[in-house]
This record gives structure tokens, C-alpha cells and sequence, in this order.
């Protein structure tokens, strides 16, 4: 067990060695990027005031659309970049051949895609970070770091669905080849029924119940409320842990299981290395 432990540390490490050197060697591409998040804050700041005053469906977030929109917008932007890992992954190993080699060598597939969650979950939490200290420091806003341990337990929670719904849309890309439309509706549900730009209590009642079913959807409510509260639970947000732990369950398990079928058949078929 030991071993085991030890061996998995140090391909993890050597990893996140190889994708930190391939990110950090463009340096102005690093530069932009941070660039742009300090340029989205500075517009949502912007757009923000818009909605300023009493708002019944804001109420409960303290009628500050600003708050609303920075944990939304920051939420977001780590579930569309985790969730999108094995797709791009198994992209890169179909054009450039590795599945080719990783079967000649016969490691686990599996196991060499989940090495690829590593950096981006890294740098998916360093632009959370980077979101809110711009958002803090330049534009005054509040936040409650009461809760912060409760608010790091919701954001592995939701990281742990994303790694499920990643491999639901890398076994769509093992299996069908070209064209995602998995991706593209992993977004679409996030950003317009994860209450991300606009609470789901303002959706019909039909999308509001779809939404549920958005690991996303809990995820903001549950750290909108721990970050701008300092009590501790109320009833409400324990049903959204609940919830969100659920759906990272299901979702993490149907995501193994799809997409180790899905190397499995494409094994068999002969297919696994054709793009």
C-alpha cells in the first residue's frame, strides 16, 4: 500500500511537472490570462450596478448582485475547465498517437487520463483565488471566511462531480470520435441553469426542477450563503450539501464506468487509436 502510495505520488508529480512547464513556458499567454480576469471582474463590477437596490429574488444574498455574479462567474469558470479535462486529453491522444504507445506499453488508460485532472484543477483554483482577491482588494467586496472550512468541503464536493462528468464526455470521445455535443451542453446547463448569472428561483418552474439535477446549482447556493453569512447551517443549505453530494456520487460513478467501457470497446474494436 505504501508503494502504491509513493509510485502514484510521483507520477501525479511528474504530471503536473509537464503541464506547469508547458502552461508557464508562454509567458505572456499566464500574463493575458490573469489580464482577462481582472478585465471580467472590472466589467461585472460595471454591470452590477445596474441591479443595484432591494431585489426580492437577492435578497437572501444581501441584495448585492456584485457578490452574486464574482462567486458565480468564479464557480463557473473551475467546473467548465475540469469538466472539459478528458475530452481535450483523449483529443490529444488520438492526434498525437499515445494511445498507440500507452497500449504497446500496456499501461492503465484510466489511470494515465485522471493524471491529466491534476494541473487544471491547480490552476482552475489559483484563477478562484485570483477572482476573488481582485474582487476583494480593488472593488470592496465583503466576504465571510467564517465558514471556510465548509465552503473548501462544496468546492471539492463540486470538483468531484466535474471529474465524473469529464469522463461521461471523454467516453463519448472515445467512442464516437469527432464532435462533442456532451461539452456543449455541460455548458449550456451551467451557465444558464446553474444559477450562475441569475438566481434558479427566477426560471420557470419546469427549468428550476431541471436544475436541480445541476451539480452547479448547489454548489452557489451553498457557498453564496457560507460566504456571506456567519451562521453556521440552516436547513436549507444542508439540503444542498446533500444533494450535491449525491449528484457527485452518481455522477463520478457513472462517469468510471462509461468511460472505462468505452476503452475496454474500443480495445476490442480496434478503434481506440483511430481519430
Amino acid at each position: 500500500m505504501k508503494k502504491f502510495l509513493i509510485n502514484t505520488f510521483k507520477r501525479s508529480l511528474a504530471f503536473f511537472k509537464k503541464d506547469l512547464i508547458n502552461q508557464t513556458s508562454y509567458r505572456l499567454s499566464f500574463f493575458l490570462n490573469i489580464l482577462s480576469i481582472f478585465i471580467a471582474v472590472y466589467v461585472f463590477f460595471i454591470f452590477s450596478k445596474l441591479f443595484e437596490g432591494s431585489n426580492n429574488y437577492l435578497e437572501k444574498f444581501g441584495n448585492n448582485y456584485f457578490f452574486f455574479l464574482i462567486i458565480g462567474i468564479s464557480i463557473s469558470d473551475v467546473v467548465l475547465r475540469i469538466s472539459s479535462v478528458i475530452n481535450t486529453e483523449v483529443r490529444n491522444y488520438q492526434l498525437t498517437g499515445m494511445f498507440e504507445e500507452i497500449i504497446n506499453l500496456k499501461a492503465p488508460i484510466i489511470e494515465l487520463l485522471s493524471y491529466s485532472f491534476i494541473y487544471p484543477i491547480v490552476y482552475s483554483i489559483f484563477r478562484l483565488l485570483i477572482f476573488l482577491f481582485f474582487a476583494v482588494i480593488f472593488f470592496d467586496l465583503s466576504l465571510d471566511f467564517t465558514n471556510i472550512g465548509l465552503i473548501i468541503f462544496a468546492i471539492f464536493l463540486t470538483l468531484t462531480s466535474c471529474i465524473g462528468i469529464a469522463y461521461i464526455a471523454g467516453a463519448y470521445a472515445l467512442a464516437f470520435k469527432k464532435g462533442n455535443p456532451l461539452s456543449a451542453i455541460n455548458q449550456l446547463s451551467v451557465m444558464i441553469l446553474g444559477g450562475v448569472f441569475f438566481p434558479t428561483t427566477i426560471l420557470p418552474d419546469w427549468l428550476n426542477y431541471i436544475s436541480q439535477f445541476i451539480p452547479i446549482t448547489h454548489a452557489l447556493e451553498i457557498i453564496r450563503y457560507l460566504f456571506i453569512s456567519e451562521n453556521f447551517l440552516n436547513t436549507e443549505v444542508i439540503q444542498h450539501f446533500y444533494s450535491l453530494a449525491l449528484l457527485s456520487l452518481c455522477f463520478l460513478s457513472i462517469g468510471l464506468v462509461v468511460c472505462n467501457f468505452a476503452i475496454k470497446n474500443g480495445k476490442k474494436n480496434g478503434t481506440l487509436t483511430i481519430y
